[in-house]
């Protein structure tokens, strides 16, 4: 989005000598990343860099990450999780310095051209108004200032009419009213039950019963002996479109009022409405990676989230597959970098593990036996829209096409939707031989991928399993422009993927025909974001729950 130009007038250059050279101002999504030139060099080191509130010189903001790039520092401020975890108050805010044993001061920055506001700036829609960060340098001090403004507002996408209002008025009243209740009944219960310590509860909303990570863990628990020790405890939905039924409603306030620990596969907003002191929560997200962004990445984008909610902001701890994806589930969780721990994927134990994969291998093709000594194309998409409402065009594909495909290359389409996406797949019997319904099928997405011998999806975070298994991958992006808009990804996209990306089916058909899958992209995809090819996150992220 556009940033108007500074409203403030223009200053003339003056103050002490510059203590350091600005080089840049970047932004990635909600982060500002500031590089410069230490005067003399080496004079200071990147993480002794601050926001200061002007004004307010106890308010300072250090930096989410600081890096050297040979004699350029460089820092990025996560301008949506300032003090507090809640976005930088309206103001001025200045680049510190602070030097150890030395107070925090203002760091006076030269510059080799004037600051271009509009290049250099970002404004951002939020559900409350609009909000900037424009950076700005005066002669005060001649540090460099950001001037963060905010203008209550309602975002063009956000403009609904009365009875759209009326309707997100009746769902947020509803929403508070079942909060308050939760609330009235877990306060009185834990004076009553004390907390020992000892009470692990794994929380799911994401499928029926515990699945991936959080049955992984689980189950590795018992398996250990742990549950003699502590107490494991289990709430979960009878399907991912069904509400809790009245037995577990009534569980949830003891629950989680005695709990000490709750770990949890995806988001769940009522945790830090009701949670207290003392009470760990970890997250042990259902995806191994991250490409489509995701929580408080979006902010600024249409139904973006509330920059001053609390949900994921109170996380004990959350886990990731390696380093590489540290900064990025810190930002979409709007927490410090320090709480992401990079433990490896409990579900991504079997991936490391030789007998698992040729155990999932046979139970796949067992399950299709069509499958069997012929090549077999997974085709696994990610949903589109709000996942609420999560479809998939499958007017996309072409059976005919495809089924002419497998026959010439003696292979098995099979199509497996997101388990959020509710449309039916209905796929002609003239070609039920060669193309396949995997949705349907009750069986692990790994053992599935095991039998897989070219995958092909979009921006499904299946990529990041598949590549460990070291076979191609195809990236049918018909739509690459609409998502990056409606969604956008962390990393450029066609920088990002291993594999070939394919606009239309005649070039997916094409790339099939000819193997042309562009393979040499796999090993160092995977080796940049699996940390522990070893396998044992399982165990790993166990001591992070039980604290050892």
């Amino acid at each position: 989005m556009q940033t108007p130009p500074d409203r403030s007038p223009p200053v003339k250059d003056a103050g002490p000598s510059p203590a350091a050279q600005l080089v840049s101002l970047d932004w990635e999504r909600i982060q500002l990343i500031i590089r410069l030139r230490p005067l003399p060099p080496g004079a200071f080191a990147p993480q002794d860099l601050r926001l200061q509130r002007h004004g307010h010189p106890a308010v300072t903001m250090a930096p989410m990450r600081a890096w050297r790039e040979g004699d350029v520092l460089a820092v990025r401020f996560n301008v949506m999780l300032g003090p507090g975890q809640i976005p930088l108050e309206p103001g001025r805010w200045v680049l510190a310095l602070a030097a150890p044993g030395e107070p925090i001061l203002p760091l006076p920055v030269g510059r080799p051209r004037p600051v271009d506001p509009a290049r250099e700036g970002k404004a951002f829609w939020l559900r409350r108004g609009r909000y900037e960060v424009v950076p700005a340098q005066p002669s005060l001090e001649g540090a460099l200032e950001l001037a963060v403004r905010f203008e209550p507002g309602v975002a063009p996408w956000d403009e609904v009419g009365p009875w759209e209002r009326l309707v997100r008025t009746l769902r947020g009243a509803i929403l508070t009213i079942r909060i308050v209740a939760l609330r009235l009944l877990v306060s009185p219960l834990r004076p009553v039950v004390r907390r020992n310590g000892r009470r692990v509860l794994f929380m799911s909303d994401y499928a029926a019963g515990l699945t991936d990570n959080l049955k992984l863990v689980y189950d590795r628990m018992v398996e250990r002996g742990l549950d003699r020790e502590y107490e494991l405890m289990t709430l979960t939905r009878p399907s991912p479109h069904a509400g809790r039924g009245p037995a577990d409603r009534l569980r949830l306030p003891l629950l989680l009022a005695t709990a000490d620990t709750i770990v949890i596969d995806k988001d769940q907003p009522v945790l830090h409405r009701v949670a207290s002191a003392g009470q760990r929560i970890i997250q042990v997200w259902h995806s191994s990676g991250a490409i489509k962004t995701v929580g408080y990445s979006r902010i600024g984008m249409p139904r973006g989230p509330d920059p001053w909610s609390r949900t994921h902001k109170d996380y004990t701890y959350a886990i990731v597959s390696g380093e590489f994806d540290v900064p990025l589930y810190a930002e979409a969780f709007g927490i410090p970098e320090e709480r992401v721990i990079p433990t490896g994927i409990p579900r991504m134990d079997r991936f490391f593990d030789e007998r698992a994969r040729a155990a999932g291998r046979e139970a796949a093709l067992a399950a299709f036996p069509a499958a069997r000594d012929r090549m077999v194309i997974l085709f696994a998409p990610t949903f589109r829209g709000q996942l609420r409402e999560a479809t998939y065009d499958l007017g996309v594909l072409d059976y005919a096409r495809l089924h002419a495909l497998c026959l010439e290359k003696d292979a098995v389409f099979i199509i497996r939707l997101h388990p959020q996406v509710r449309q039916p797949l209905v796929i002609p019997p003239t070609f039920a031989d060669r193309l396949l319904d995997g949705s349907s099928a009750v069986m692990d997405a790994p053992d599935l991928l095991f039998a897989t011998d070219l995958l092909i999806t979009d921006y499904s975070s299946i990529v990041f399993e598949y590549s460990t298994l070291g076979r191609p991958m195809l990236f049918f992006a018909y739509d690459l422009e609409e998502y990056r808009a409606e969604r956008d990804v962390y990393v450029p996209y066609e920088e990002f993927v291993p594999g070939k990306i394919v606009r239309t089916l005649d070039e997916l058909v094409d790339a099939i025909r000819r193997d042309d899958y562009e393979i040499e992209k796999v090993a160092p995809f995977a080796a940049r974001h699996f940390a522990h090819p070893e396998g044992g996150a399982t165990d790993r992220v166990i001591e992070l729950i039980v604290g050892r």
